[in-house]
């Protein structure tokens, strides 16, 4: 009897810890929403975005902005599905991209969140590791995240390649057999297909993993599911559809290469290397640690394999690179999410019985939370002066044009608020050349001959 109490009280007591983890958890996820909605708030538009509006806003319908991306997928980029999200965005009110792009961030930290095992339910501890990874150690948040073209590109794609693979590791945790086989495998087709026509590199990492994870299933249990192979033909027919691009090799000619035949490979797989170093030696690092710990604490290999396997899957999507002659710096940031993952799986796997162990997990977690906080409040204060400077420019171009002036001089930005979260100054106006691209593409999407720039103190003064 005395046993039968015990054990009830103890059920009781989880269950009270479970409903307090999630009332904390669903708390998380509210701040981190608003947290980053605040931050899209204050990111004008810059460069790619008034460029690509004045294209859109030249479309009368729907059908309009799918010969528009038609048009691009034969001359410029296979990336149709990123770049459809992005002319339907453009097509609309800001505000309503501030919205959904701090959905997809949340949707994509969920994701993140679910392809970690071996966590609590409602784990807080997890979800709040990933948040600070993403916004600590993404690649070029601001221009991965924030900045609207690249967001569309990057966030984005990377939210919908983590919801396949999460997708797919729930329909194999379900095993689904006969008639209950046809929804997951409509459904893991038809997303597969974006998933795999979001990013060259990304989108290749998830087909890789995809196939692992497929492959040990039918090592396993020596049989295929009919979901299993339509969700993959999806992602690899989506694949096929991106690379296969006929504008991709217009683009391809404007990428210049200081070597050619070996030393060329060489040569990328280098600026490979030293780019892991650059963006991700800290990850890197925090996942070696972790492992170490968890050999110490003598835990089984097959403890490690999601962590391995997401591991493999990042140096993969990086090495991928070597592909492509001069690959822009945010093209490393799909490869990131997945060793985020591995990461902080690598740490959850860290058994916390010892005092000590889980004295530091949670004493880091909570230092590294303080140091972020001070960060996003600091970034947060410059990103409003930045905008507010860029509104009253707007305002001013719109104010000059109205009064008949076609040649317009602007302020620069104030320096001084340069911050991590803020692409403003690298994608802000040449102050010595009106023809620069960024100049250009201001004027030309203001309908006006030229948009020059100088320092605010000169153009009190002019």
């Amino acid at each position: 009897m005395k046993e039968r109490f015990a054990k009830q009280k103890l059920v009781s007591i989880n269950m009270a810890e479970e409903k307090h983890r999630k009332a904390i958890f669903l708390s998380l996820v509210a701040i981190s929403f608003f947290a980053i909605l605040i931050y899209n708030m204050f990111t004008p538009a810059m460069t790619d975005d008034l460029i690509y509006k004045k294209t859109v806003l030249e479309a009368k319908s729907f059908l309009d902005l799918i010969r528009q991306e038609q048009e691009q997928y034969m001359t410029w980029t296979g990336r149709s599905v990123n770049h459809m999200i992005l002319r339907c965005f453009l097509s609309g009110s800001k505000w309503i991209f501030n919205i959904c792009n701090s959905f997809a961030f949340i949707l994509l930290t969920l994701f993140m969140y679910y392809n970690v095992e071996n966590k609590k339910k409602y784990d807080v501890f997890a979800y709040l590791l990933i948040q600070l990874f993403l916004w600590n150690f993404s690649v070029s948040f601001e221009q991965t995240v924030l900045w609207e073209t690249g967001a569309c590109n990057y966030l984005w794609g990377s939210m919908i390649i983590m919801g396949y693979l999460s997708l797919l590791r729930y329909c194999i945790k379900e095993d689904y057999t006969g008639a209950a086989q046809v929804a997951p495998a409509v459904g893991l087709f038809l997303l597969g297909g974006l998933a795999g026509w979001c990013n060259e590199n990304t989108s290749g990492g998830c087909i890789l993993l995809a196939c692992i994870w497929i492959g040990i299933y039918i090592w396993e249990h020596k049989r295929i599911r009919i979901w299993m192979a339509t969700g993959l033909a999806g992602v690899i027919a989506g694949f096929l559809c991106m690379i296969c691009a006929p504008g991709n090799a217009n683009r391809m000619q404007f990428m210049e290469e200081e070597h050619d035949g070996l030393f060329a490979l060489v040569s990328r797989w280098l600026k490979c290397c030293l780019a892991i170093r650059n963006h991700f030696f800290i990850l890197i690092a925090i996942g070696i640690v972790a492992f170490v710990i968890v050999r110490l604490q003598k835990a089984a290999w097959k403890k490690s394999k999601n962590m391995f396997l997401y591991l493999f899957v990042f140096f993969a999507t990086c090495f991928a690179l070597v592909l492509t002659p001069e690959p822009v710096a945010r093209a490393y940031f799909g490869a990131g999410i997945f060793l985020m993952v591995s990461c902080v799986q690598g740490i959850i796997d860290v058994g916390d019985k010892d005092l000590y162990i889980k004295a530091l997990k949670i004493s880091g977690a909570a230092i590294f939370t303080l140091s972020f906080i001070f960060t996003y409040l600091e970034s947060g204060a410059h990103l409003m002066r930045i905008y507010r400077e860029s509104s009253e420019r707007f305002a001013y171009i719109e104010e000059q044009k109205a009064a008949g002036n076609m040649d317009i001089t602007v302020p620069l930005l104030r320096p001084g608020f340069e911050n991590k979260y803020s692409d403003a100054y690298n994608s802000d106006l040449s102050g010595e050349d009106s023809g620069y691209w960024v100049n250009v593409g201001y004027a030309t999407y203001y309908g006006v001959n030229s948009i020059s720039a100088v320092p605010r103190e000169e153009w009190e003064e002019y």
